[in-house]
């Protein structure tokens, strides 16, 4: 896959630390609430299991299984070790990187039992902030087109490719908003965070 230059990987964790500076200082903080009250408010029974059953596309324990074993098969059988080095660095950059982050920005969930949920910096035990679910589609499916591209041994269709980069992020985003697992600028602070990972691995020449 071919590997562009510039900087789009510090421009978006750029824009990832001033919306974390921006929310710990207090703004936004409203709309996360506003967010949250109306997707209560309007979430029947068969939206919620629709939402809940695509919540896993952002899954990375699934996404990054089922890659480890075609990444497995495909190195076997082109004799090398690129497709499994692709999936194992992409989850320790998950790993090193967005966990830390949850640690450190202490958010809890929308429906954390104290009124102070939604701020930043707050409660030991919050891990919302930023959506890992949301990281993860920005991060595994171009995995997932890397690994198509070489077991076929040439280019996906244009439009099938965008489908799977994009789809599963919008889809995810609205999921895990839709549920309350997630604040709305979680999801979008996983955007730009998963933006900044991807861009950054895009350097890596694994995707060959």
């Amino acid at each position: 896959m071919e590997r562009r230059g510039g900087y789009g990987e510090v421009v978006c964790a750029a824009a990832f630390a001033l919306l974390t500076g921006a929310l710990a200082a207090g703004a936004l903080l409203d709309l996360d609430l506003a967010v949250r009250n109306w997707v209560d408010a309007h979430r029947p029974e068969p939206l919620r299991l629709a939402a809940k059953a695509l919540y896993f596309l952002g899954s990375a324990n699934l996404i990054a299984s089922i890659l480890l074993v075609a990444a497995v098969l495909l190195g076997a059988r082109d004799r090398t070790v690129r497709p499994v080095l692709l999936v194992l660095v992409t989850a320790a950059a998950s790993y090193v990187v967005v966990v830390p982050l949850k640690i450190l920005t202490d958010r809890s969930a929308p429906h954390a039992p104290w009124p102070d949920a939604v701020q930043l910096f707050t409660h030991d035990a919050g891990w919302s902030y930023p959506s890992g679910h949301v990281v993860n589609t920005l991060i595994w499916y171009p995995v997932l087109v890397a690994l198509a591209q070489r077991a076929l041994r040439r280019p996906l269709p244009g439009r099938l490719r965008r489908a799977l980069l994009v789809v599963p992020v919008v889809t995810v985003f609205v999921a895990v908003t839709y549920l309350g697992y997630h604040w709305i600028t979680d999801c979008a602070a996983g955007v730009l965070l998963g933006l900044a990972l991807r861009l950054g691995l895009r350097r890596l020449p694994l995707e060959s």
